[in-house]
């Protein structure tokens, strides 16, 4: 087993999140705006939570998920299920981790299923983002696996 493409592709996963969480905090002063209106008191296993402390341990979630999916991808290359650091093997990845975090992640951080707590195009806006993050992993992890 390759330990240090493993290692490159947490790495990247998670380098490609930070980047999106930056573009998330950039984008309202630029007049995008937050389409997400947070009025439920935030909860950590039932405990109520001040909004610095949910917002820490949202980022936390966010980058940690970010490291192992960029994991994961760089596990399946390794074993042989995708045949390398490529835009389509990438595309296939990223429309199932859509699914697994609007089936799992989702409802687990109080959005509900596919954030339909939200509203109906929550789930195309998270599919976007997941393809952006897809194209910065790719970019990073092919930088960083210079030969």
């Amino acid at each position: 087993m390759v330990w240090g493409q493993l290692l490159v592709g947490a790495l990247a996963g998670m380098a490609a999140g930070a980047i999106l969480a930056i573009l998330s905090h950039l984008a309202p002063r630029f007049g995008a705006g937050n389409f997400i209106q947070d009025k439920d008191i935030p909860t950590l296993f039932g405990k109520p939570i001040s909004r610095r402390e949910a917002y820490l341990v949202g980022m936390f979630a966010h980058l940690s998920l970010s490291a192992f999916f960029g994991l994961l991808f760089a596990l399946f290359v390794e074993i042989g299920w995708f045949p390398g650091f490529l835009y389509v093997p990438m595309l296939l990845f990223v429309v199932g981790l859509t699914l697994v975090v609007g089936l799992v992640v989702m409802p687990l951080e109080g959005h509900g299923v596919f954030g339909r707590k939200h509203d109906a195009w929550f789930m195309v806006d998270a599919l976007i983002t997941n393809v952006i993050w897809g194209h910065l992993f790719l970019l990073l992890a092919r930088l960083w696996m210079v030969r």
